[in-house]
C-alpha cells in the first residue's frame, strides 16, 4: 500500500510539472491552454460541432462561441456547413492550426524529454512498458 501511495503522489507531482511546462511554452505562441486543447480535440475529432467542444471541456455555448470566434479570427479553425444538419457547423482545424499545434507540442515535448536525461535506454524501455499497461 505504501508503494502505491508513493506512485500516486509521484503522478500528481508529474502532472504539476507537466502543467507548468505547458504554460511556459504557450505564451510565445500567443495562445491560451483552452485554445490548444481545443485544437488538439478537433484534430482527434475532425467532424465536431460546437456542442462537442462544450461537452468535452464543460463550457457554455457562449464561451465556445467566443473561443471559436478567436480561433477563426486567427485562422486556426474554420466553420463549414454541416452536411446533414442545417443548424450546425462543422469545425475543422486549418493548416495553420495544425502547424501551430505541431510546433507547440514539439516545444512541449522538448521540455518533457529533459525529465529523462539521467535514464538509461533500458530504464526508458521499462518505463514505456509500464506506462503501456495503463488502461488508457
Amino acid at each position: 500500500m505504501e508503494d502505491l501511495q508513493h506512485v500516486t503522489t509521484k503522478f500528481r507531482e508529474i502532472k504539476s510539472v507537466l502543467s507548468t511546462y505547458f504554460t511556459q511554452v504557450l505564451p510565445q505562441y500567443e495562445v491560451t491552454p483552452i485554445m490548444i486543447y481545443t485544437l488538439q480535440f478537433l484534430r482527434r475529432n475532425p467532424d465536431s460541432i460546437a456542442v462537442d467542444i462544450a461537452n468535452e471541456f464543460g463550457l457554455t455555448r457562449g464561451a465556445v462561441t467566443q473561443l471559436l470566434d478567436k480561433l477563426e479570427q486567427d485562422h486556426l479553425v474554420q466553420r463549414k456547413p454541416h452536411p446533414i444538419s442545417r443548424r450546425s457547423l462543422l469545425i475543422q482545424v486549418t493548416d495553420k492550426g495544425q502547424r501551430l499545434s505541431d510546433s507547440i507540442l514539439a516545444d512541449y515535448d522538448q521540455k518533457i524529454v529533459r525529465l529523462f536525461a539521467d535514464y538509461t535506454p533500458e530504464e526508458i524501455k521499462l518505463l514505456r512498458q509500464l506506462l503501456d499497461k495503463l488502461p488508457f
